[in-house]
Parts: C-alpha cells; structure tokens; sequence
C-alpha cells in the first residue's frame, strides 16, 4: 500500500503579480464516506513490499545476524511459494524486501506469516505508500486571513516583529520543489529518496536533485479511474513555511526568514514509507547508507502526507532517532473526516498532529481528521467555496511537468501542517538555546489552548487540538518573553474494554480492516488453564492477548496471527489480575465469537474492608470477600488474627489504639497460602478493595 500526501488537487491558480482565473482541476470536495472509502482500498490493494522489523539483540554479531535474516527470508520464501528479493536495509535497521508477483490480502497475510516464524523477526509490515493531504476547493479572489489574527489565523504578523526564522532549517518530505520567483534564495539543498522507478518518473533512483518532475497519472493512481494533473504538491507547503516576504509580489510565507529544504519522497500514485523513513532520518542529521550526510540538518521536519493504518515501526523508529537528534516532526492529521488513531504517521508517538481550521476558528468538518492522538489545529481552509477561505501560496502552471510561477488556493490538513512547522521555525530563531522537540509540543500546545481554546465545533468527545495555534504567543514564550501558560485541561479517558465473564462467549463481534474491539476478563489468584479461543466468522482478524496492560502490535503476551478467525491463546498458570484482549481486523471480519475461560482454585477474592470509630478510641474493620474454602484465615499486618468459618464471607475486627494508621488484610484458605489480594484501610473508615 502506498502513503499519499494530504491532497488531490486544485481550483484557482494566479499569476506572481495578478489573478488570471483559469482552473487547474475541479474535483468534488469529500464526502461523509471518504474513511470508508479508503479503508476499503487499503482492503483491496495488492502490494509486493514489505518492511521486516527485527528484534534487537545486542548479543548477536552482525554477521551472524546478517546470514540468519538470509536465511529467514528463504525459508519464508520457500514455505509461502513466493519469490523474495532483498532490497535494502533501512536507517533504521529494518529490511525492505520486494516479492516476485503483488500479493493481495490474503496472500499478503501468508507471507507475513511464513516471515514470522523465524523468532527474530517482530512485526512485518506492507510498505505503505502515503499521500498528499489536501482537498479541492472554487474559485474566488486571494485572501490570507490565515496569517492574520481576529479571524482564524495564526498572528504570524504579530511573530514577525519577534522572529522571521532565520538560521533554521525546515525540512519539506513532499513532491519535490520547482523553481518559483517568491521562493528564490529560500531553498537549501535537499535529496530524492525515491528509489521505485515506476514512482519516480524522472528516470532515475535516489540522487541528490529533489527537482519535482510532476506527479500526474491517468487514473491508475485512485479506484475511480480518474486522471489527476500534477499537484506541485510540496512547492505549496514550501510557499506557505518560507515564501519571500515585503518582496511586492506573490504571498507572504510563515517562516520568510527560514531556509527550506526539498526531500522528494512523494511521486506518482505517492510514496513509500520506507522511503519516508529514510528521509526522516536524513534530514534530521542522521546516516542513511548510500547517502551523503546532510550538510545543513533540520530543525524542522513537515510531512503533509499519510495514510490508513497502524503507525510502522521502521516509521516510529525513524520518528524517535529525528526527535533524539532535536528535530520536531509536524504531520498532518488526515482528511478524511475520521479519528486521527487509525492514519499514520499522525497516529504515531513523538509528533505534533495538526488538524485543520477554516475562517473564524472553525473545525474544518468537511474532511479534517480528529481524535486524541491531535495535537493542535491551524488554518487548512474549508474545502469549499469561496476560494478565499482556503489557503494561498506558491505553485506551478503545468497540468503535466513544469511551466509557469503561479499561486493557488488549497485545502486540507496539508496545508495547515505548514503552519505549524513555519511557526516552529519562528520559535528556534527567537529562542535563547534551541528548544528540545517536547518543550516545543507544550509550548504550542499550552499556547493554542490560552488563545483560543477549542476550535468551533471541537469538544472533549471530538478533540481536534488545544486550539489553532498562536504564532505570536508562541514566539514570545520560547523567546522568554512571556512564561508558558497552563496546560489545557486533559481529555476525558478512553471507554473501558467490554468485561468477558469466564466460560460466557461472546458472539456477533465485527471489526473493519485495521480497526479493533478491546475486551478485559479478570482472572483471580490461583486460576489455572486461562483460555481465549477465537472463532467462526468471515473475513480475517487477529487476536492480541496481554497481563495487566493492553497489547499493541509489538507488546503482547500471545498473539498467533494465523488466516482466517480461528486463534487461540492459552497459558497453563496465569497470574491473577486483568488480562486484556484486542481482536484486531486484518480485512473486514464479522460473525466472530470468543469464548473465555480458565479453571477457577476457589481462592478468596474480592476483598473489601470498611472500617468505622467507636468510642473510647476503638475501631471496627469489617471485611466481606467472595469465594473461598470451608474455613478461611483472616491475615491481619501478616500475621494470623482468626480462622472463621467462611459461611458469610464476612466478619469483623475490632481493635483499641490511638493516633492515626494503616492496617493490612488479606484472607486465604485455611491452611494454605491460596489468599486474595491484600487491602490496607487507615483509621478514617476509608474504603479499600482489592485488585482481584
């Protein structure tokens, strides 16, 4: 599958120095369907790369690791019938392997398995490739109210008295660049990292010409069959960070005083994560084989680009190795009027996700993505007529490759990741000492919030940001103008996993493609032959089991990942507590059933203790659990208070001391160290329950 920029085309374009009113393409802006849409294509997509991530195991000489993932991929290849062909090893030190024939679902699936079997191995991943991020809009006459403030800007005009971003570096992993008159000067030398020719379009592999040659296609590039022109994708972001400024013609740029630098890792139909991720790591200092070392490294990384899916691993690996080095990683939030959790690399760890906002601080609702994992908002137009309420910035003519300096209005979350990083840019040139990539997040963040709060039509159960970001406030805080307002007020917890209750199945469970259903079962002390049996259905999902945590792709006690529905887990001795179930959609599955269970010791559980004062400074803890043998001991500060009959499952402890403390209970079977949980409850009839 392949990672596309947050964008599909444009409306108005206008000359440098006046508007000309021809079109560039007229596309319907999204629907309410455009989630389902794209999950249904990543569903039906065939692909033949993958990215093998391996366990780290510091033990193993590099050679000897080296000839077991040779050896690994052949007996991969030999048990799924597919031929396997290396074809590098990323920064990151995940492998990228191209198979001989694309690979639909299915199929994909079995290789995956095949590859999993070697133990090293950790996860395998379809090489994704991502898109632009914007959205078409109509014509109307250029307005850049998203730099100003009192209508839904940024106050970039007020930052400018403060910083113009001189002497950083941001870093635009997009189409490429193309030569425009108001983004003269403002380039420093970047590199094309896209190595498939079939996506590179100009002939060649990797090199260091980041030149933009066009991405247009015929319609091979979306399920509609419809041809799209060349978007010059990446020369608009680069126009709205760092556009030549007070120049007398064209638009104005975040950053004017910032220097961009091109990193083509978007071509036609998109790109690559893996190609992605190695520019990551590129741009933020660090060493890609083949490539010579960056020169001048970012501080800034903008990526208005994404797709469907769980963040990789060799993209949060090269996310995490950039913020190590200093580099904050703006990302685009998504357009497709979904929760930001289920699109990468908004949905990974250690970036600011922007969503975006038109005029008058306005959620765009038509097609912003939103959800918990978004960080802020900033102006990304409305998708929608007039053109004015979307963004301006520079662009080219050509329908196919290169012809004129032109500038267009877009829309999407695209064009509000610019912003952001623009404004990031500011705040580096204004600060003392460079500011770390999290103190930048809470800056911008923490900021946003005091500003604006909110954007119209946001709340807690649809967060889409602390607020649109403001460039000024920002700017002085990092400058040390100004101390860094409060943070904003958390988001209320996510909805509890469903209870399972042993030996219950659970019937009639549907999950989407990528999607999950999360369920929690407690296990009491002393259980045995814990089982979770997933069953019957259609499609292809896949269950993830883990003690006392949620599992994740690459966090789990079990996790079979096998074809079809029918998995099992089981674990002989389980340690008491809350274990965690995550079935997780491969492809569309519905129709599954899952049946828990384990054998239950009879141990007491459940403890509760209340304790209440009476007179002459006596008090009473009374204690009631479930479960339990004939005759029960009563542990008091762990040491044997009574044995009672265990009847009631209840009784009473009734004890003289003055002052204030804690006691300790527990209750076990007679005899035996089979206890519950211990509570501790102080001497102020505070209630205490155990765990169990």
């Amino acid at each position: 599958m392949r990672w596309s920029a947050l964008a599909i085309a444009t409306a108005i374009v206008v000359a440098p120095a006046a508007y000309s009113g021809g079109k560039l393409n007229g596309f319907k802006p999204p629907s309410s369907a455009a989630a389902a849409t794209a999950t249904a294509r990543a569903a039906s997509e065939s692909v033949d790369r993958f990215i093998v991530t391996y366990r780290q195991d510091p033990t193993l000489r590099a050679s000897t690791t080296a000839a077991s993932r040779v050896q690994g991929l052949a007996t991969a290849a030999r048990d799924a019938g597919i031929g396997i062909e290396p074809l590098r090893t990323l920064a990151t030190g995940d492998a990228v392997i191209r198979t001989d024939r694309k690979l639909d679902r299915a199929a994909s699936k079995a290789l995956m398995i095949a590859l999993m079997k070697d133990p090293n191995v950790l996860t395998v991943e379809p090489d994704r490739k991502l898109t632009r991020q914007f959205v078409p809009n109509d014509p109307a006459y250029p307005q850049q109210w998203h730099y100003q403030s009192g209508n839904g800007g940024i106050n970039a005009e007020g930052a400018w008295d403060l910083s113009t971003g001189d002497g950083v570096v941001v870093a635009v992993l997009d189409t490429g660049s193309t030569p425009h008159v108001d983004l003269a000067g403002s380039y420093v030398a970047g590199y094309d990292f896209i190595d498939d020719l079939d996506t590179a379009v100009d002939g060649d592999g990797r090199d260091a010409d980041p030149n933009d040659p066009g991405d247009w296609h015929s319609g091979e590039c979306n399920i509609f069959g419809i041809p799209e022109d060349s978007s010059w994708h990446g020369t608009h972001v680069a126009g709205t960070i760092a556009a030549a400024t007070d120049n007398g013609i064209g638009v104005a740029g975040v950053a004017h005083g910032a220097k961009v630098q091109p990193v083509r890792v978007l071509g036609k139909c998109g790109g690559y994560i893996s190609d992605i991720a190695d520019a990551i790591t590129w741009a933020s200092g660090g060493t890609v084989s083949g490539v010579p070392d960056n020169a001048t490294p970012a501080e800034v990384i903008n990526l208005s680009l994404g797709g469907g899916g769980a963040c990789s691993a060799a993209m949060q690996s090269a996310i995490d190795g950039a913020v190590g080095r200093g580099t904050s990683v703006v990302v685009a939030a998504g357009n497709s009027s979904s929760d930001a959790s289920g699109f990468t690399p908004a949905n990974c760890d250690n970036v600011i996700a922007v969503a975006a906002t038109g005029p008058d601080y306005q959620f765009a609702s038509g097609y912003s993505n939103f959800g918990d994992t978004v960080d802020v908002a900033a102006p990304g137009g409305t998708g929608a007529t007039p053109a004015e309420d979307n963004i301006l910035s520079t662009l080219n003519s050509g329908a196919t490759t290169q012809e004129d300096d032109v500038y267009a209005w877009y829309a999407g979350t695209s064009m509000a990741a610019p912003h952001v990083a623009g404004t990031v840019a500011l705040m580096q040139a204004a600060a003392p000492m460079p500011k770390t990539p999290a103190e930048i997040e809470e800056i911008l963040v923490n900021t946003a919030y005091a500003a604006t709060g909110f954007p119209v039509g946001c709340s807690y159960s649809k967060s889409c940001g602390s607020g649109v970001i403001d460039a000024q406030y920002a700017v002085s805080v990092a400058s040390g103008a100004e101390p860094l307002p409060d943070a904003p007020p958390p988001p209320p917890p996510p909805p509890p996993a469903t209870p399972l209750e042993n030996g219950v199945t659970v019937t009639d469970i549907e999950v989407e493609a990528d999607g999950t259903v999360r369920y929690e079962l407690q296990v009491p002390n002393g259980a045995s032959n814990l089982l979770f049996a997933m069953y019957g259905g259609t499609g292809d999902a896949d269950i993830y089991v883990r003690h006392g945590d949620e599992p994740t792709d690459t966090a789990y006690d079990c996790r079979p990942f096998s074809a079809g529905n029918n998995e099992t887990c089981f674990f002989p001795a389980p340690e008491g507590g809350t274990w965690y179930v995550t079935i997780k959609g491969f492809s569309n599955a519905a129709g599954i059933s899952l049946y828990p269970s384990f054998v239950d010791a009879g141990w007491p559980r459940a403890l509760e203790a209340e304790a209440a004062q009476l007179n002459n400074h006596r008090t009473r803890v009374h204690l009631q659990w479930t479960h339990g043998a004939k005759y029960v001991d009563i542990y008091r500060n762990g040491a044997i208070l009574k044995t009672v009959r265990n009847r009631r499952l209840s009784t009473t402890d009734t004890f003289r001391i003055i002052g204030s403390g804690t006691m300790s209970y527990k209750v076990c079977n007679n005899g035996t160290q089979e206890c519950s949980d211990p509570v501790s409850i102080d001497y102020a009839s505070q209630k205490r329950r155990s765990k169990q």
